[in-house]
């Protein structure tokens, strides 16, 4: 890592705007991945919703250490890289108006109109889906107009 970059959390935040689907990595009895759509607070924490049978659902139960990656989908191999990758613990949402509070969210950042996902739905067994916190500790920002270094020396913002 070059230590005359530094990633901010204005960079972070500023990314995270731009993007909506999130690669969940997750590791029980082997590896998983997960593509999930996401929506973030101004503490980086990522939100997102996920049934708990799934998976990675089963796994994150068992161990909340995941990874996550975040591109545009659109890249060309020609254009300039840019990514984003993360390391955190997850949790389940479990306090109602938390629930309430990341739900409105996620539906805002998404522009979703699905009344069916709802807390009065997950309480009474219509929707499965639960909502997860994400809490990052490593941000990495792949950004080769940004941080012009080579592979493997872009700044990581350690929370």
């Amino acid at each position: 890592m070059n230590k005359n970059l530094v990633l901010t959390k204005k960079d972070v935040l500023e990314f995270l705007t731009c993007h909506k689907l999130m690669t969940l990595a997750t590791y029980g009895d082997h590896p998983w991945i997960a593509s999930v759509f996401y929506s973030f607070d101004n503490d980086l924490n990522l939100y997102f919703i996920s049934s708990p049978a799934t998976i990675h659902g089963q796994q994150m139960k068992k161990n909340n250490q995941v990874a996550v990656a975040i591109a545009d989908s659109h890249q060309k191999p020609s254009d300039v890289k840019r990514g984003l990758q993360i390391f955190g613990y997850v949790e389940r949402v479990s306090e109602a108006y938390k629930i309430r509070y990341a739900l409105r969210h996620w539906k805002n950042f998404l522009n979703l109109k699905r009344p069916e996902i709802s807390l009065e739905n997950m309480k009474k067994g219509l929707y499965k889906g639960r909502v997860y916190k994400l809490t990052p500790k490593k941000i990495k920002l792949f950004d080769q107009e940004k941080f012009n270094v080579p592979d493997g020396e872009e700044p990581i913002l350690e929370l």
